[in-house]
């Protein structure tokens, strides 16, 4: 192996996870569409994740692929080292290309097939897409140059070109349609990248690697953005340890301060659509365009909240140094999570709803209940990019292992889904725990909290006991210096996988029970109400003064019993009488497999049979007699 074959393979390695991530992004639609149509439908409770997650994998994993090749020396400060070889520098950014060129192409393959079967009612997009693709790649080496970080790379790279090819993107009357207008726009396109490439070539050939441990990334260290009032107030003072600390957060996080303000562009297009005449080709554009800004850097921001203060301390090997500050780690730790969040939640929450409400109408987008339900969104993003800069080394690995980790707990959770209920059906088949009624009547009880709970499933049982220890592991991992392989993360996901796990299968187990103690009630009240109608087919003489009396003997020699209704039966007395008119019933036994079906409110001339059993519980039920499917409900106290 010579030693070009090494510097490939090198390039290769550096691009290898993250290009696995793009794929799998890519590949997601087509894998739900496989799924779909072997089993007639969605498998998975997440299947509405599928098109946002490849939308991602789209615009913001192939501008990382274009620009981590590059972007990788400057994070591991091995630019210096890179230049200092014996190589034609034209040589390294050849081998360089060539690499990038391959995963970049290979991917989105990947994602033409998978949307395929949209683009293809659209195939004037296929020229649109093609464009922004090759003069993003063409791009990427020099605006990585610039920026000098991966980060820098990918909002020059992906967010210069995104501006000026979304109206293509989006709107069909953008594209040329005739051949010599095509002709010419291919020409346009491919003239850029071939400049943009040549520009690329010369600021290699002429890049000169200046700088200490802290490096010059643009967005790090370029020209003051801010007011000189603001940046005064963030230079450390004499006095104050813990505003010091949270004045360092605040300057960390300065990228951060750079992005918003593109999906600030984004909402603020969105609060304006009202203004614009609906239909028309501005509102259009500005609609498509801004809902893809919103989605593709909102994410990004949240993201970016939680992993870049401490992402880059970890990846300039200051985060030893300050842990030897005369501050406990606790107390840093501490400001870290909260600067983080705190940060994830202006950028992505706050300032939006601002700019919704000083430019727009904040009825049409802005809801409590959804603005609740965005803000915990980001709050849990924000906090998983945290915990995962807390398990690796840089911002950028950071942030590629948010979204497997997230995914991991999310296949552990519907696992958890998947097999309580098969669990829990081999432990009914062999164990029989119905055979006693007061349990039976205890578990069926629960019917009403198990179905409060079922929309809260996440929160209870799945987010805050996975979220505890995540946050304990957090804090444990910041002190720790890192082992920073896949396999040390996945020890680490491991408890946090195991506690999702847990508490899926906690929840889904006792709604199953649940719906099984309902079911088997359910039997027993059909069965009494089946032999009720043999014995009194007429109803006319039943009053309450003069009710019916019958007992289990009774029953059993009117109509056939199963043994547990007999035995549940047994010296019980029963009383039948006419019932007022009323509204509805408790509950309604529907037939179905799982679970109680409730009856619609309709007024019902029904009559009650109430059950006095030898334990003292008393059981009504409620029926319209004379009819088979007369059965309205029945309950037991």
């Amino acid at each position: 192996m010579n030693a070009k074959t090494m510097r490939i393979h090198k390039e290769a390695r550096s691009l290898f996870w993250p290009w696995c991530a793009v794929m799998i992004a890519g590949a997601l639609p087509l894998l739900e569409q496989s799924h779909s149509a072997q089993m007639g439908g969605p498998v998975w409770g997440g299947h509405y994740l599928i098109e946002p997650a490849s939308f991602l994998g789209f615009f913001l994993g192939l501008p990382l692929l274009a620009t981590l090749s590059l972007g990788n020396e400057f994070q591991y400060r091995t630019m210096s080292l890179l230049l200092s070889q014996p190589v034609v520098r034209m040589e390294i950014w050849g081998e360089k290309m060539s690499v990038t060129i391959v995963a970049a192409l290979s991917a989105t393959l990947v994602f033409g097939v998978s949307w395929r079967s949209a683009l293809d009612q659209a195939p004037d997009l296929w020229m649109a897409a093609g464009a922004w693709i090759i003069a993003m790649i063409a791009s990427a080496l020099f605006w990585t140059l610039i920026a000098r970080s991966t980060l820098g790379g990918m909002v020059l790279a992906g967010g210069i070109h995104y501006f000026f090819f979304v109206p293509w993107l989006f709107r069909r009357d953008w594209i040329p349609e005739t051949m010599t207008a095509r002709s010419i726009a291919a020409f346009l396109v491919l003239g850029y990248a071939g400049v943009m490439l040549w520009l690329g070539r010369r600021t290699l050939a002429r890049f000169q690697a200046t700088g200490g441990m802290a490096g010059d990334d643009l967005l790090m260290a370029g020209p003051r953005v801010m007011p000189e009032a603001l940046a005064g107030w963030l230079r450390c003072r004499p006095t104050g340890a813990v505003l010091n600390l949270i004045r360092k957060e605040l300057r960390l996080l300065r990228p951060l301060w750079l992005i918003a303000p593109l999906g600030l562009v984004g909402w603020m297009c969105l609060s304006m659509l009202g203004k614009l005449e609906r239909g028309s080709v501005p509102a259009m554009i500005m609609a498509n365009g801004s809902v893809a800004v919103v989605i593709a850097v909102t994410p990004l921001i949240a993201v970016l909240a939680g992993a870049l203060s401490l992402g880059e301390e970890r990846s300039s090997g200051m985060h030893s140094w300050h842990m030897t500050l005369p501050v406990s780690a606790r107390r840093q730790w501490l400001i870290k999570l909260c600067t983080a969040l705190f940060a994830g939640l202006v950028c992505s929450v706050l300032l939006p709803i601002l700019v919704l409400d000083l430019f727009g109408s904040p009825s049409m987008f802005v809801d409590v209940h959804g603005g609740t339900v965005w803000a915990a969104a980001i709050l849990l993003l924000s906090f998983a990019s945290f915990w995962c800069a807390c398990a690796v080394n840089g911002t950028v690995r950071a942030a590629l292992w948010v979204f497997p980790a997230i995914g991991a707990l999310l296949v552990a959770g519907g696992f958890g889904n998947w097999v309580a209920p098969k669990l829990v059906d081999l432990a009914v088949s062999r164990f029989d725990p119905f055979t006693d009624f007061r349990f039976t009547n205890a578990v069926s009880n629960l019917q009403s909290v198990v179905i409060l709970a079922t929309p809260l499933r996440l929160i209870t049982l799945l987010l805050v006991p996975t979220l505890v220890i995540a946050v304990i592991q957090s804090y444990r991992m910041f002190r720790e210096q890192l082992q920073d392989s896949i396999l040390s993360v996945t020890r680490k996901l491991l408890p946090l996988a195991i506690a999702a796990f847990l508490g899926s299968f906690s929840l889904m187990a006792l709604y199953v029970l649940v719906a099984d103690a309902r079911q088997q009630m359910w039997a027993m009240f059909r069965e009494t109400h089946e032999a009720i109608e043999k014995i009194q087919p007429g109803t006319a003489k039943l009053d309450a003064t003069h009710p019916l009396q019958l007992t289990a003997e009774d029953l059993v020699k009117a109509a056939p019993l199963s043994p547990r209704t007999q035995r549940w039966l047994r010296n019980s007395s029963i009383s039948v009488a006419a019932d007022k008119p009323h509204s509805g019933a408790r509950y309604c036994c529907g037939e179905n497999s799982r679970g109680i079906r409730f009856a619609q409110d309709k007024d019902y001339l029904s009559y009650q049979a109430v059950i006095h059993l030898p334990s003292g519980a008393d059981c009504t039920i409620s029926f319209q007699s004379g009819r088979g499917n007369g059965f309205l409900g029945g309950v037991c106290k």
